[in-house]
């Protein structure tokens, strides 16, 4: 699974036109949720958050997994002009493939590969990329990506015997 983070809003806020952007949102239920960044209440949030602030937000909706090509069937409003991704940066850029005619504003940075237990509710980072190789060996919790202080929940690292970083 991939490990991702959320943008800042600020980051997100100033690649939308409050004038003339009309939004719809489009979210991952899959890496992004199970790593914090994403999911249907992050979604929520946002788009609540930016209707405070004068954006146009008509909907928005959730997909298993944005990174499959034939799951973009869905009918957009035809009044909407944009797209904000919830999605990896390969959701994204399916997104942008599936529905070109639209502005893609993503929300989400991509960190690198990681792996999961459920049982003890931690992520663990293995493979960053390059941008993002001090994250290598981070655990982070559960459905929030909240930093774990307690890098050693999840002996991952060791047993496979990861020390190098993704390209």
């Amino acid at each position: 699974m991939i490990f991702t983070k959320a943008l800042e809003y600020e980051d997100i806020r100033k690649n939308l036109d409050k004038d003339n952007d009309v939004i719809t949102m489009i979210g991952c239920e899959t890496c992004v949720r199970v790593a914090g960044s994403g999911g249907q209440e992050r979604m929520k949030d946002l788009a609540l958050k930016l209707r405070s602030d004068g954006y146009n937000v008509k909907d928005g909706f959730m997909v298993p997994t944005a990174c499959t090509p034939k799951i973009f069937l869905a009918k957009i409003a035809r009044n909407v002009n944009t797209i904000v991704s919830l999605a990896c940066e390969a959701g994204s850029a399916n997104l942008e493939r599936s529905y070109p005619e639209y502005k893609l504003v993503q929300t989400i940075k991509d960190v690198g590969l990681m792996v999961a237990d459920t049982d003890k509710k931690v992520l663990k980072v293995t493979l960053p990329y390059q941008v993002s190789d001090n994250e290598v060996g981070r655990e982070f919790k559960l459905f929030t990506g909240e930093r774990n202080e307690n890098d050693n929940s999840l002996p991952i690292m060791e047993m496979a015997g990861v020390t190098g970083v993704a390209k």
